[in-house]
């Protein structure tokens, strides 16, 4: 590297503000005393030393560099979602979550003028913290109303971002999800049993085994692409969402080589949810969009279309869907069926954030949990949550008729969350209880409803 390029780097290092200069000043003071407690001190004192001298570094990043701290959230929720801080075990997604907003205030440009979003936003959080405390306001269930509200407020910074900073969410999500949807796609040709998967407990994985998912068909199992995701309910709405937005952001041989890699790993997550979530906002696109973004959607959905039939796997697990021989709808319809008793008596405020069905597949499984966003929202929270933020979900689709059609990507983005809305929400329940899958619906959002006038470079 040059002496020119040197200085330059060295440059961008430097203090630009009194928060900067207050950041340093604290790493600067504080890392000497650290590592003079961290050489007597206990396996948990130097783990806590660890922790503080990481929270300094990521705190001078975040002030001096924030658009690395944006990537960095947009790219584990779309590598790794279910990735952990190390030593710590919090989800990396949800710390990254709290620090997007400490990027925000450094970012240069941003003008923060909060809006209907927020207020709705702010409704929906004091309503569900009411359930909490009337049904049980134990550690625990505060606990998951705190993760909950991180991965769910990710749609106001994300909204308030100029277009820069946009840019960099934007691009390193859909690398992120690019990368994994190729590691997933070798991995399920290399390692059909799920043996190398128990190497991969930093993303989340058993270390045990016993990783790989199946789905049971007329014809035997199916494995299901699960890659770096671990869960393939949730890879499917993450690569969902990187679909959309590489058909929204990106041009020529570039979209046309994500839209093919991330579709191909979307399609071999076996997840019927997030294809058809896929399907029914490129299908929509096709109707709102105009000029000729349009027609390259259509040959793109039909194309789609021919390649889901004509893949064997995938064309029974659409076809006897809802069907005697699909077990998953035979459970969602007996879900359905108990859902009136199971919540009686619970009605007005749910029966409480901290069960095990939330946490344990196992125990959902067999408590059967009703396989619906907005009832298991009832469910968890009450009639009063569920009936505010089923008439949010309805807004989010109503905006569709108001959306400027001239706008090749915010017809995508609109239509992308009223898909959301319409299908994966109504076919399964991850985004109301599992971080990563709140946190990329929120992303989603939040990008539709970006403020754009006054953008920066």
């Amino acid at each position: 590297m040059s002496t020119p390029s040197v200085s330059r780097s060295l440059a961008g290092l430097r203090p630009r503000s009194r928060g900067d200069v207050a950041v340093l000043a604290v790493i600067v003071l504080g890392v000497p005393v650290l590592v003079g407690a961290f050489i007597p001190g206990s396996t948990s004192v130097r783990i806590g030393i660890v922790a503080a001298l990481l929270a300094l570094v990521a705190g001078w990043i975040t002030t001096v560099h924030p658009r690395i701290t944006l990537g960095a959230f947009a790219f584990v929720l779309g590598f790794a979602p279910y990735a952990k801080l190390p030593g710590l075990e919090a989800p990396l997604v949800l710390v990254l979550g709290v620090g997007i907003w400490v990027a925000l205030a450094f970012l240069p440009g941003v003008r923060l003028r909060p809006g209907w979003p927020e207020a709705v936003l702010g409704v929906v959080a004091v309503v569900a913290l009411v359930s909490v405390l009337v049904t049980d306001p134990s550690p625990r269930a505060l606990l998951e109303y705190a993760a909950w509200l991180v991965a769910t407020a990710v749609v106001v910074p994300v909204r308030h971002l100029t277009a820069a900073g946009r840019r960099v969410v934007v691009r390193t999500f859909v690398a992120g999800a690019a990368a994994a949807s190729l590691i997933g796609i070798v991995l399920l040709r290399i390692d059909p049993d799920g043996r190398l998967l128990a190497r991969l407990s930093v993303v989340g994985y058993r270390p045990e085994g016993g990783n790989a998912q199946f789905v049971h068909g007329v014809e035997g199992e199916s494995l299901r692409l699960t890659g770096t995701f671990v869960e393939p309910n949730i890879a499917g709405l993450v690569l969902a969402v990187a679909l959309l937005l590489a058909l929204a952001t990106s041009r020529g041989a570039l979209r046309a080589v994500l839209v093919t890699v991330i579709g191909l790993a979307l399609a071999l997550t076996l997840s019927r949810s997030a294809l058809g979530t896929a399907l029914v906002a490129i299908g929509l696109v096709a109707l709102v969009a105009r000029g000729r973004q349009r027609g390259f959607v259509v040959a793109a959905g039909v194309g789609a279309a021919v390649l889901l039939l004509a893949v064997p796997v995938l064309r029974e697990r659409l076809l006897t869907s809802f069907t005697p021989y699909d077990t998953g709808s035979t459970a969602r319809g007996q879900a359905l069926g108990g859902f009136a008793d199971a919540v009686a008596g619970h009605w007005w405020w749910g029966l409480g954030w901290d069960r095990m069905e939330f946490r344990d597949t196992a125990v959902a499984w067999k408590v059967n949990v009703v396989a619906n966003a907005p009832l298991l929202t009832l469910y968890r929270g009450g009639l009063v949550l569920a009936g505010v933020t089923g008439l949010v979900l309805v807004a989010l689709v109503l905006r569709l008729l108001v959306v400027d059609r001239g706008r090749f990507e915010e017809v995508v983005l609109a239509c992308g969350v009223a898909a959301f809305c319409l299908v994966a929400l109504q076919l399964d329940y991850p985004v109301v209880t599992q971080a990563p899958a709140t946190a990329v619906f929120s992303l989603l959002i939040g990008l539709s409803l970006a403020r754009r006038s006054g953008d920066g470079p």
